[in-house]
């Protein structure tokens, strides 16, 4: 399940949680390995025993029901700062979030030196601190080599950075360590697929469900990939197998991702708001609004999906989320066809962020770089060079401070954007190579590509956008018009 990241970002264990359930599936280490696992420190066995109990909940990917435990866990241990940091990454509420964190940093003087190296590294990201984050998650891996569970939590990190080179290389560590690690593979399945290698994907997926079989995740996250590669009718197949082993595991969440990658917005909407009748949460309720707003961008439909979209901003606001608000202020500012309307939303999304809103640092500073990236386009493309130029010098400065992906990722694509402005071609490309996964810049480096006679280069970008099967705003925006250009380029009948 990839959804959950936005709420899910990491989960670690140890030794203590490797239960006899995991025992039948062989996740267990060798007892020679046991010293070198990562310690768990707290006072009250009922803390550990709930810790244990969560982290089968993460393996599963039941992040709810591993959140309750976890907080029962801090309850009986208000010191187990494993457990609050865990709460930390895996809560959607910003308040429970910031709150978690700055517990956990507290106590940090109080465990030992791995666990310090742990917090360092999940609070690090959280705080938007990369490069301690990073330093100390490679210490974590050189200490602990053959704790095959840090690799998997390493691994994962790296795929939400789209790192996934570097993934691949942990995580298939930590399958060599431990052959029927199901976590393990289910997350090298994602590096292969996100990383366009769909054959060993494929495989991976088929070894995870038949290690689980019975659990709805490897159905789900099967049918992921599947839709990833353009294969709807058996991504659809695989995540119906998992709504019918446990209706409310999430999976019509993919359905009606599906369906709207399909093309069948209408489905998709209904498929969506049965979807939010299984979350508990209202910031997760909030999100799916804003994917259902979604399929109205695919049906070019300007009027119903603002009116989508200023609802999912007021919903955001009055549970509190400026990160949501902001999204939804910031879309539209991509959609909006008029430039001085566009700027408009931009000054909301803004203004959504400084509201006061409890916010984690990370999610601040991304979205704050989301929204000056999309003025610098807005700004460049409308050739209203001074707000462009003003948007990039701050989106420069942020990128000098930190090691954000998302932060990287965004000045280039603003660098990019305003040099195709300028038709400055040749200095566009690297810029845009750096954003490479977003299809707003891979269609500006297919122009760019077009623009100075590189054909070969711009029929691979072409092709990759064309078959782009994410369920992002992003692809909504670009993906179905690009594809219909093409169609309508080669005289043919559109399917």
């Amino acid at each position: 399940m990839r959804r959950c990241r936005i709420g899910l970002m990491l989960f670690l264990t140890s030794l203590a949680a490797f239960t006899a359930d995991a025992k039948a599936n062989g996740t267990i280490p060798s007892p020679k390995y046991a010293a070198a696992m990562l310690p768990v420190s707290t006072r009250s066995p009922r803390a550990r025993k709930l810790f244990e109990h969560a982290m089968k909940n993460m393996e599963f990917i039941r992040q709810a029901e591993a959140l309750d435990d976890l907080r029962n866990a801090s309850r009986a241990d208000p010191t187990f700062a494993q457990s609050l940091i865990m709460i930390c990454h895996l809560s959607s509420e910003p308040e429970e979030q910031i709150s978690s964190c700055k517990r956990a940093m507290q106590l940090e003087s109080k465990v030992n030196y791995s666990e310090r190296l742990l917090i360092r590294w999940l609070a690090g990201a959280h705080e938007s601190n990369y490069v301690p984050a990073i330093a100390a998650m490679n210490d974590l891996l050189s200490k602990y080599p053959r704790d095959q569970r840090l690799g998997f939590l390493a691994g994962r990190w790296l795929v939400h950075q789209e790192r996934y080179t570097q993934a691949i290389v942990v995580l298939e560590r930590a399958v060599t360590l431990s052959p029927n690690y199901p976590a393990a593979i289910n997350e090298l399945g994602y590096a292969y697929g996100y990383s366009g290698d769909f054959n060993k994907a494929f495989a991976m997926m088929e070894r995870y469900v038949a290690l689980q079989p019975t659990q709805p995740n490897p159905y789900d996250s099967y049918g992921e990939l599947l839709r990833l590669a353009g294969k709807f009718d058996a991504a659809l197949q695989r995540y119906r197998m998992s709504v019918k082993l446990d209706p409310g595991f999430g999976s019509e969440l993919g359905i009606a991702d599906t369906y709207a990658l399909m093309g069948k917005e209408e489905e998709a909407r209904q498929e969506y708001a049965r979807a939010k009748l299984f979350v508990k949460s209202e910031n997760h309720r909030v999100e799916y609004e804003l994917y259902s707003a979604f399929t109205f961008i695919r049906e070019d439909d300007q009027k119903q999906a603002k009116v989508a979209l200023l609802d999912v901003s007021k919903h955001a606001h009055a549970i509190g989320n400026g990160r949501l608000e902001a999204e939804a202020h910031r879309v539209l500012a991509m959609y909006e066809p008029d430039y001085e309307t566009a700027a408009k939303q931009l000054l909301a999304a803004e203004e959504a962020l400084d509201e006061g809103h409890q916010i984690s640092k990370s999610d601040f500073y991304d979205e704050e770089a989301g929204i000056l990236r999309v003025r610098v386009a807005r700004a460049s493309a409308a050739q209203t060079m001074d707000v462009a130029s003003n948007a990039l010098g701050m989106l420069e400065t942020m990128a000098e401070r930190s090691r954000s992906p998302v932060i990287q990722t965004s000045y280039h694509a603003a660098v990019g954007a305003l040099l195709m402005a300028e038709h400055k071609y040749a200095g566009a490309i690297p810029h845009l190579q750096e954003d490479s996964q977003s299809p707003l810049s891979m269609q500006l480096l297919w122009r760019a590509y077009v623009a100075s006679g590189a054909l070969p280069e711009a029929r691979v970008v072409e092709t990759r956008l064309a078959t782009l099967n994410v369920p992002t705003a992003e692809q909504a925006l670009v993906v179905p018009q690009f594809r219909a250009s093409l169609v309508s380029q080669a005289g043919l009948p559109q399917r």
